[in-house]
């Protein structure tokens, strides 16, 4: 054989084999990524594996792929490296909130491979949700809801998609929407990346996370930042003291002088954590972390917010005693600033999904969270929830325009008063291919009804009426028993409460207060917090028997008011008296 066609057919092989390893370069590099919840990176190198025939050689430049620290799972035989190279494609843009890209990926998997991949036709529906296609979403969720038959939590989202489409379309029709008015912020508040969970330190400066690239090379950390509001002009810098390692939300107390910040690791397991830093002249402290009863090893604690009275820190965490996913907990701040035990908010607010990003508006007695599990305009949807730490009611959806398709996260007011609707951030990626930004939302009330003037009427004639007898302007609510330490009412308290239910039915403009009371025990915050949440329980049951909740007002007073001394002339205890204190009562407002 001529010499010139061996070398030829030598190098022929060469290439053929260098083209091969970088393939396979690049679908371990797109596993390993994977498998390190890189998805932005894994994405680029299932891209290139996936389209290798393309030739485009600038995609071979900068392949640095993690070590993988997980265990590679088994491989299953009847998945192709191509089908399962697809597959954690269309995860990756889905995880990557990017539904464009994802129900490109999820369609080119289904044609031939729907038996394989049966979460596939319920992602894809997911995607359809969020890019506004309706019809096409709804027969992806019926499709997937007739061919998988397995009882599980994929089985429960799909039905409740089901039923969030029909949700979307009623809101997309209800003509409250015209008093709302939704805008992307601009300038130093719009960037390349994302923008989100603002916190306002004063009416002038606004706190908030950004992964906007400081550099050239296009690296996008979230970092967080203020921007100062002067007349319409906003300037921003970064907090250069808090650099160092990822962080997003934060939260300040309401002395301004301590901040609550989430920070995680940019590589590795990624669990969040929480900090506090505090502030020293016009800087910020290096960020401490949180105790162990806050941040439980293994889990995340993230998305502080801090009550304008200082005493409540809210969080979202996995951690183990709540009820699935990330869940809203709440922890006492002490007089040393330090939170205590947190406590999960419960089945009122939780579900099985997750919960995240806090905020609580003390002025109208509200909390706003956004969660994922609950009937809505699909992905996360902001509700609220009126009430008090311990005592929260039943969430309602914030609807459209405020809620779209998309994930609409991160709520904040900048007006504290009875109308803290009326200018208002949230974050929202429903106007982005990806990634979250901040959105202005303005409330306008509607006018009020032009009110007719009334007919006039014949007088009626007037038939003696036995006399009613006198109902006293205030009162202690007998046998109204609560479990020991907490809010919760015991059963036997609803004789009395129902007395109050028919008094105030039968007086229909009359307004009560429920006032809580405890004995001297205890520190003064404490018994503060406890006599409002009982308060708040015996107020909430009247609600649930058709009461408007304008009418009845909940107040804790705890020792202040003693109707009987808690210790004896000679100091010792005096049980009787303590007993007495310990009370729920009852006063008339307005008849």
């Amino acid at each position: 054989m001529n010499k010139k066609y061996i070398i030829a057919g030598l190098f022929s092989l060469t290439a053929t084999l260098g083209n091969a390893q970088f393939v396979y370069d690049y679908l371990k590099a797109g596993d390993n990524y994977f498998a390190k919840a890189d998805y932005s990176s894994a994405a680029d190198y299932y891209e290139k594996y996936l389209n290798k025939d393309k030739g485009d050689k600038a995609l071979q430049k900068g392949f640095d792929p993690y070590k993988p620290q997980l265990s590679a799972a088994k491989k299953d035989a009847s998945v192709s490296s191509r089908e399962k190279a697809q597959w954690q494609l269309a995860e990756s843009y889905r995880l990557l909130n990017y539904p464009g890209k994802a129900e490109e990926a999820y369609k080119k998997l289904l044609d031939n491979n729907k038996a394989k991949f049966p979460l596939a036709t319920f992602h894809l529906a997911q995607q359809l949700r969020a890019l506004g296609k309706y019809d096409e979403a709804e027969a992806a969720f019926t499709a997937f809801l007739s061919a998988y038959s397995t009882q599980d939590e994929n089985k429960k989202a799909a039905e409740r998609e089901v039923l969030n489409l029909q949700f979307i379309k009623k809101e997309l029709n209800k003509p409250e929407a015209q008093y709302y008015t939704v805008k992307q912020a601009s300038g130093v508040l719009s960037s390349d990346g994302a923008n989100y969970a603002p916190v306002w330190l004063d009416a002038s400066t606004l706190l908030f996370t950004s992964t906007r690239p400081e550099s050239n090379d296009g690296h996008h950390t979230n970092r967080l930042y203020l921007a100062k509001v002067k007349e319409e002009a906003i300037s921003i810098a970064s907090v250069p003291e808090l650099k160092g390692t990822e962080q997003g939300a934060a939260a300040v107390t309401p002395d301004g002088n301590t901040l609550y910040i989430t920070r995680w690791k940019a590589t590795g397991v990624k669990n969040a954590a929480l900090y506090t830093s505090t502030k020293q002249g016009e800087t910020w402290s290096q960020p401490v972390l949180l105790s162990a009863a806050v941040n439980k090893e293994g889990y995340s604690a993230q998305q502080p917010f801090v009550t304008k009275d200082g005493r409540y820190l809210l969080f979202s965490s996995n951690q183990p005693g709540g009820e699935g996913g990330f869940d809203i907990w709440y922890a006492p701040i002490g007089a040393d600033g330090k939170p205590g035990q947190p406590v999960n908010a419960g089945k009122q607010i939780n579900t099985a999904a997750d919960e995240h990003a806090p905020y609580y508006n003390e002025a109208a007695h509200t909390l706003v969270f956004a969660s994922n599990g609950r009937v809505g305009m699909g992905g996360f949807d902001l509700f609220t929830s009126k009430g008090a730490p311990g005592s929260f009611e039943t969430p309602e959806n914030m609807g459209y325009p405020v809620n779209s398709v998309k994930d609409d996260i991160y709520f904040t007011a900048k007006a504290v008063d009875s109308d803290w609707m009326g200018e208002a951030l949230v974050s929202s990626d429903r106007s982005a291919a990806c990634c979250l930004e901040l959105l202005a939302v303005t409330r306008k009330l509607p006018p009020p009804p032009v009110v007719k003037a009334p007919e006039p009427v014949k007088e009626p004639v007037v038939t003696p009426q036995p006399p009613v007898a006198e109902i006293a302007d205030s009162g202690v609510l007998e046998n109204v028993l609560y479990a020991y330490d907490k809010a919760e009412l015991l059963d036997g308290s609803e004789a009395s409460l129902n007395r109050l239910v028919a008094m105030l039915q039968a007086n229909t403009n009359m307004v009560i207060e429920i006032g809580g009371h405890t004995d001297g025990k205890g520190r003064e915050a404490y018994n503060q917090r406890l006599s409002l949440a009982r308060a708040q329980s015996c107020v909430n049951y009247i609600i649930g028997k058709g009461i408007s909740a304008d009418r009845i007002i909940a107040k804790g007073y705890g020792a202040s008011k003693p109707v009987a001394p808690n210790t004896n002339p000679d100091g010792s205890d005096n049980p009787e008296g303590r007993q007495l204190n310990r009370r729920t009562e009852f006063k008339i407002l307005k008849r």
